[in-house]
């Protein structure tokens, strides 16, 4: 069972090419015209009513045990500003954020719910809170309209172009710093994998049968593999892509998990259990605030 990480704050975890790029991105001259245009225009309010009127409105009361998983997932994260959740019909395993401040929705594709299991689905719902975590869900809405606006309009400044360019692989490196965040959500390793490989399209009558440590190797050898030639390719290959490929994010999580940083951060933040009535405390309280117990033990 995960436990709640006190005090987690996300550039603890963010991918170094999400926050450097993104920082990147602001310091051009234009950017932030564009942001305000993009918000003025009321693309975020349009897409509020849209989702509003098409898709189910998961509440403590219409749908309590979805609720609960997002609750519990964002207490998990240390997210304070809880989204709207939604869902709606796709059999993909997927979801996705959308919205602004306190419109910010997290959307859960029917086939996520239906072919997870509970620790995976966690793992999706975490990759999504790690967005409205790190405040990546406009950009997000943003990088994408822009993508669409200037595949119609093709003759467009040089300007805008590289805010295009910028911005998707910005969505890219934020992807990474999501998965990070899926990961600390449900901190299960077996319950990630389980989750990629069906990203991957391994399909339904063999989720029990399939080698689960395939998905590691490949990933590893597909990291081996991109060098030279081949990593100009891929990257020429991703350029207006919105995400990493996936076998890629495995590689990327895997290199995380090795390096230490994963299990520094659940050490850091993970708290202490009252012996009284066992909840979870922070580190530094000397009194528990559920029953007011003083004898407390390690996690």
């Amino acid at each position: 069972m995960a436990v709640k990480l006190f005090g987690l704050e996300s550039r603890e975890y963010e991918y170094p090419l999400d926050r450097k790029t993104l920082a990147t991105l602001k310091a051009l001259p234009a950017f932030d015209k564009v942001t305000n245009a993009f918000l003025n225009w009321g693309w975020v309010k349009w897409e509020l009513i849209e989702m509003k009127g098409s898709n189910f409105h998961v509440t403590k009361e219409s749908c309590p045990e979805l609720y609960n998983q997002v609750m519990e997932a964002s207490h998990t994260l240390n997210l304070t500003d809880f989204p709207h959740i939604y869902t709606k019909w796709g059999y993909y395993v997927n979801a996705y954020t959308m919205g602004y401040k306190d419109t910010t929705s997290l959307v859960l594709y029917s086939g996520a719910v239906d072919l997870l299991e509970k620790d995976e689905l966690k793992f999706i719902i975490g990759h999504e809170l790690g967005h409205i975590k790190s405040n990546h869900c406009l950009y997000h809405n943003m990088a994408l309209r822009i993508a669409n606006f200037i595949s119609d309009v093709p003759v467009i400044g040089d300007l805008m172009g590289t805010i295009r360019y910028l911005l998707m692989y910005w969505y890219r490196m934020s992807e990474f710093t999501a998965d990070r965040a899926g990961l600390l959500a449900c901190q299960n390793e077996e319950a990630v994998t389980n989750s990629i490989i069906k990203m991957a399209g391994v399909p339904q009558k063999y989720y029990q049968s399939v080698d689960k440590n395939a998905i590691l190797e490949q990933a590893r050898e597909f990291e081996m593999l991109l060098s030279g030639d081949e990593q100009l390719m891929k990257n020429l290959s991703i350029l207006d892509d919105s995400h990493p490929w996936t076998v890629l994010r495995a590689a990327e999580l895997i290199k995380w998990i090795e390096s230490g940083e994963y299990a520094e951060l659940i050490k850091k933040h993970k708290g202490k259990s009252c012996r009284t009535c066992n909840r979870q405390v922070p580190s530094d309280v000397e009194c528990c605030p559920y029953c007011q117990g003083r004898d407390f033990k390690e996690l």
